[in-house]
């Protein structure tokens, strides 16, 4: 039976993802010929048949038209000949839907505002891009841990929501997700190039492509400013006789000097916060030979001071030690929770170097609560942190190593898991 007629230009994703369900169920589906986007898809024929000019487009023979990718491929997937790609319960025709929204929302949607900002089609923003490539990898160790005990994303045999997630992947691992992500995620990846290499879907895919880098945001070149033709010397004003002596005339207005950070007159260390942050990031939080390990090994508890961090909004201005769980109640999504602390890492900016954090959103959506740690330069916290003007918003606590309780808090934040009151860690972010 044939599906009819996609309009799609042949390096667009979503065509791909179609044309690989199409081919792999044994359903006739052909492909217009000399697709040209912005022109074909701006015609009057076209917009005859799909008056908002989007593609893909599918043309039937019974003058059945449709578009949207997701509409077309479940589609075309109905055609199949004993065919299980929609799942062969309503269970798995279920979970089939909820896999392909995930690789939509959660992946590729996530890549294609990356993609935008990189490319200058809409301004840059360097948290905004942070913040989605941290919402990726998130969904790559979920999905992940997934496949760990699984072939498939449903059962024992490829489906649509295979096809749809794959089709997503084989987008990011061309240009977004670089060897060390990829590595990260080996069944992922194993899943990837099983769906990837069935004969079929090879015919549509061709090979694989990976990106030896994740492409990342160039700045524009300045323009060079043309040289002026010089111009000819004016001649100098005869210098005014100085009575006195020789010597420059001071500025009428003497120059400022320049603020100093009052930590920075603390006694020397022999902690280096910064060898302490490479080693955060490159061990494992917990266990032999682990970043804690190393902590413990070099702390200078004269030096920096350890502080309990959870948040504490007061929405009229006054930071009270009960409002914590009057904001903490009004948390909704995690991702957005997740996206306050970055914001409030980036008003920390100016204490980078005297300052290391961890904080995270422990719970669920519309039932969590924000907590972490930092180390502090310094026996005060306020010195570091109040150069972040909602600095108040959080309520301090110290940290007494010696105490167990507060000990575990403590390694619990840096390893992320953390949990407070049965919530457990749902995101983090880092602040070195």
């Amino acid at each position: 039976m044939s599906a009819g007629k996609l309009y799609t230009s042949s390096t667009q994703v979503q065509g791909q993802r179609i044309r690989a369900v199409a081919a792999y169920g044994g359903v006739d589906l052909q492909t217009v010929e000399g697709f040209e986007m912005g022109v074909t898809n701006k015609s009057p024929e076209y917009l005859s048949k799909f008056p908002y000019g989007k593609i893909p487009g599918l043309e039937t023979p019974s003058g059945f038209n449709l578009y949207e990718t997701t509409a077309i491929a479940r589609y075309v997937a109905s055609l199949a000949p004993n065919s299980t790609l929609l799942g062969s319960t309503p269970e798995e025709e279920a979970q089939v839907d909820q896999w392909v929204s995930f690789g939509d929302t959660e992946l590729f949607s996530n890549g294609r505002i990356i993609g935008g900002l990189i490319s200058g089609n809409v301004p840059y923003n360097k948290v905004m891009d942070t913040f989605y490539r941290e919402r990726n990898t998130r969904a790559l160790k979920f999905l992940n841990s997934h496949l760990a005990t699984r072939t498939y994303l449903v059962s024992e045999r490829i489906t649509l929501g295979d096809i749809s997630v794959a089709s997503v992947l084989k987008s990011g691992f061309s240009w977004l997700f670089d060897p060390s992500e990829r590595n990260s995620v080996p069944n992922v990846v194993r899943f990837f190039e099983t769906i990837a290499n069935q004969p079929a879907i090879k015919a549509v895919w061709g090979e694989i492509t990976y990106a030896d880098k994740a492409a990342q945001y160039v700045p524009p070149a300045k323009p060079k400013k043309e040289k002026e033709a010089a111009a000819a010397p004016k001649p100098k004003p005869a210098k005014k006789e100085v009575e006195a002596d020789d010597d420059e005339e001071e500025p009428l207005v003497p120059e400022e000097p320049k603020a100093k950070n009052p930590l920075d007159d603390l006694p020397k260390s022999n902690f280096n916060l910064e060898q302490w942050k490479r080693e955060y990031s490159n061990r494992d939080t917990r266990g032999a030979g682990g970043s804690l390990e190393w902590f413990y090994q070099n702390f200078d508890k004269e030096g920096f001071s350890l502080w309990k961090c959870k948040f504490n909004f007061d929405k009229e201005g006054f930071s009270l030690w009960k409002c914590k769980f009057k904001y903490n109640e009004e948390l909704t999504l995690t991702f957005m929770s997740s996206n306050q602390i970055g914001g409030f890492f980036n008003r920390l900016e100016a204490s980078r170097k005297y300052l290391f954090g961890s904080m995270g959103v422990l719970g669920e959506p519309n039932n969590s609560v924000i907590a972490g740690t930092f180390i502090c330069r310094g026996p005060d916290y306020k010195p570091v942190i109040d150069v972040a003007p909602d600095w108040e918003s959080y309520d301090f606590e110290p940290v007494n190593l010696e105490n167990e309780a507060d000990k575990a808090y403590f390694e619990a934040a840096l390893a992320w898991d953390l949990e407070i009151d049965g919530k457990k860690w749902a995101d983090g972010k880092n602040f070195k």
